[in-house]
């Protein structure tokens, strides 16, 4: 049967994988439909089926992406909710942060954000879901300082601010920073939380 005949083979996650690996390994310049075409054995028209666009498999690579986040931070808040300390705890937060941040350069995560936000103004459903995606994030830590931190007050503002300063971060370690700015990231995140 001719390739271009073959119906996708891959489910869904398996090309959403694949996206984010490129990424990782090599950029987002690089990733193309063809060449994740290749890299899956089947056509990019394939992909265009089911993604429509570029921005469109970009944008589901992402969701899928932070459907993973929010996974591995649901084990922070079940902790803080919890309430097993004793006094006010600012582990918690770093540990949000921790999940939030970007990991160093090559964070395929980061370097999807960076080029959606670069669109988004421009493109109403790339706005739309960073909304959404970034209200997510907002509505966990504030549940999180509120379990954690319920002697602060405003946490809502406080959640705000600690977002704004790890985006601005992630964006220095994405663009050269590296782990070593995360490790300061992590060190203000503290200094903050005590100030």
């Amino acid at each position: 049967m001719p390739r271009h005949n073959r119906r996708m083979e891959r489910p869904r996650e398996q090309v959403l994988t694949a996206a984010l690996d490129m990424v990782a390994e090599h950029g987002l310049g690089k990733l193309t439909m063809a060449s994740l075409a290749a890299r899956l054995g089947t056509s990019g028209g394939h992909l265009l089926y089911y993604f429509k666009t570029r921005d469109g498999l970009l944008l589901e690579t992402l969701r899928w992406s932070e459907a993973g986040y929010a996974d591995q931070r649901a084990p922070v808040l079940e902790s803080a909710a919890a309430g097993g300390r004793q006094r006010p705890d600012v582990t918690a937060v770093v540990d949000f942060a921790d999940v939030y941040l970007a990991i160093d350069e090559k964070d395929p995560r980061w370097q999807l954000w960076l080029e959606l936000w670069a669109r988004a103004p421009y493109h109403p459903e790339l706005a739309e879901a960073q909304r959404e995606i970034d209200s997510s994030w907002h509505v966990d830590l504030v549940r999180l300082l509120s379990d954690a931190l319920p002697e602060r007050t405003d946490h809502e503002g406080l959640s705000e601010r600690l977002r704004a300063m790890w985006d601005g971060l992630s964006v220095g370690i994405v663009t050269g920073g590296g782990r070593r700015l995360r490790s300061t990231a992590l060190d203000h995140t503290v200094a903050v939380l005590a100030g």
